[in-house]
């Protein structure tokens, strides 16, 4: 995924100063252009560090700020974290008409895993989803690692296609979950200051990625694409998340299904890349990692 940005939590506890590279970030600006929302790690990102309640609230504080513009998201559940604590969470972002994918049952990462564990991981999940899987069945890889040489990629094809799903990659990868975990440390310490400069350096990462993302299908492949951008349902976003929305408004920036995303030609282009990194779609296509 794209290198961390933001700095450690212990420098924003001994420093007051907001990161100077964020911060020019910050007022980057992008052509108009449109985006799928997907939000991995249902029904919520530390199941065994947040409460019920918590969870929920979460859950309800981000499919407010989807519902303000309109959006029907995507999200990708983890199958083992489906029980009884979690479970409300996620029938509330069901009921808030979003779509729920499948998210793998432990969240390993694909090179870890032979065949047959593969098809497992995928299939327990899909039982336990479904109640809320219907014509739309999409698989998100967990670290977006969908395979170390083309022998596994194509493994994973076709299991997915067994099992009728499509995988859903991303073209605008970040870091928001490093920040996240800064983010809640700080509150947990009771650092309300640490945690304000870590949720401003988030939504400035948020915004250099975006743009870097943009400018990179332009150069490189000669427009830009219609774009599915990558968050969790975590803390941070459930506190700012609906701030970057508004950017994305602000900028020109439509909302669309992940499902129109999907017809974009980008994602019927050869996947060119085969290795351990997890990575844009738009990397995949050029063959490997750009920065």
């Amino acid at each position: 995924m794209a290198g961390v940005l933001g700095f450690a939590l212990a420098s924003c506890v001994q420093n007051t100063a907001v990161n100077p590279e964020l911060v020019a970030a910050s007022d980057v600006t992008t052509a108009p252009s449109r985006v799928a929302i997907t939000i991995d790690d249902l029904p919520y990102v530390m199941p065994s560090r947040t409460s019920p309640e918590d969870g929920l609230r979460y859950t309800n504080q981000i499919t407010a700020a989807l519902r303000k513009h309109g959006i029907v998201a995507t999200g990708f559940a983890v199958g083992q974290q489906i029980n009884a604590r979690s479970l409300h969470a996620l029938q509330a972002f069901a009921d808030a008409g979003h779509t729920i994918g499948n998210h793998s049952w432990s969240h390993p990462d694909y090179g870890t895993l032979t065949r047959d564990a593969f098809f497992e991981e995928t299939r327990r999940t899909d039982e336990v989803l479904q109640q809320w899987i219907d014509e739309q069945r999409f698989y998100r890889f967990p670290f977006l690692r969908e395979g170390e040489t083309e022998a596994t990629k194509v493994a994973a094809t076709e299991i997915l296609s067994e099992l009728g799903y499509q995988n859903v990659p991303v073209t605008i990868d970040n870091d928001e979950w490093q920040f996240n975990a800064d983010y809640v440390a700080a509150l947990e310490d009771g650092n309300g200051e640490a945690a304000a400069i870590i949720a401003q350096n988030y939504l400035a990462h948020m915004k250099e990625r975006t743009a870097f993302f943009q400018n990179l299908a332009i150069e490189e492949l000669g427009s830009d694409v219609d774009h599915i951008l990558l968050i969790h349902l975590n803390r941070i976003n459930a506190d700012h998340f609906g701030t970057l929305l508004d950017w994305y408004d602000e900028q020109g920036w439509s909302f669309i299904p992940v499902e129109e995303a999907m017809m974009h030609p980008l994602f019927s282009r050869l996947d060119n890349y085969a290795g351990p990194q997890g990575l844009s779609q738009i990397e995949r296509v050029l063959g490997g990692k750009r920065e």
